[in-house]
């Protein structure tokens, strides 16, 4: 007991002793920070892109991430409200284009079965080939399951005009949002 009462008291004592005054310290003016940027696997062996950073201002990068981060708030309660026509109004018309295509539906028929076979398997059911034959069909079912409560953590310019914007999942893993880009003053989805 004497040995808890005589630390008490020389944390007292330490804990009373002036401290130094503090030595004023100019925040050093730093560049913008450049951007994470980690390609997925699966995205290296797709394509052969090489990504290509384009340095900006601090100013333009800070009003062009809440500019996106509002984008993404906004797209959400679309998704959110299963307001197609309004999805479509936020797509480059090339990326519509592509997302109505036979091969675009086909290829992600196939994933949306895989994911349902897995989801089926660890639930002792039997998937169901959903088959995706348009637009409104990969909206309702690939983009508001997974699409409606997305998070801009970060952006990163592909070009004066173009962006890709990302969030970093609950592992801390950086994946990809959206690429976007500015047509006609108004950001549209490109991929």
């Amino acid at each position: 007991m004497k040995l808890i009462g005589s630390l008490i008291l020389i944390v007292l004592v330490l804990s009373c002793q002036s401290s130094p005054e503090p030595v004023p310290v100019q925040d050093p003016v730093l560049p913008p920070a450049e951007p994470l940027v980690i390609h997925l696997p699966e995205e290296v062996e797709d394509t052969e892109e090489v990504l290509e950073i384009v340095e900006v201002s601090e100013e333009l990068y800070q009003t062009t991430m809440a500019d996106i981060q509002a984008l993404v708030g906004e797209l959400n309660g679309i998704i959110r409200s299963r307001n197609y026509n309004a999805w479509i109004g936020y797509l480059a018309e090339a990326y519509y284009q592509r997302v109505s295509s036979r091969e675009f539906l086909e290829e992600r028929t196939d994933e949306l079965y895989r994911r349902d076979q897995i989801v089926a398997s660890t639930t002792g059911r039997t998937a169901q080939r959903r088959i995706l034959r348009t637009a409104r069909d990969y909206f309702e079912h690939i983009v508001v399951p997974s699409r409606s409560n997305d998070r801009v953590d970060d952006i990163a310019f592909l070009s004066d005009n173009q962006v890709r914007a990302y969030t970093i999942d609950n592992r801390g893993t950086l994946l990809i949002l959206y690429d976007l880009e500015l047509i006609d003053g108004n950001w549209r989805i490109v991929n």
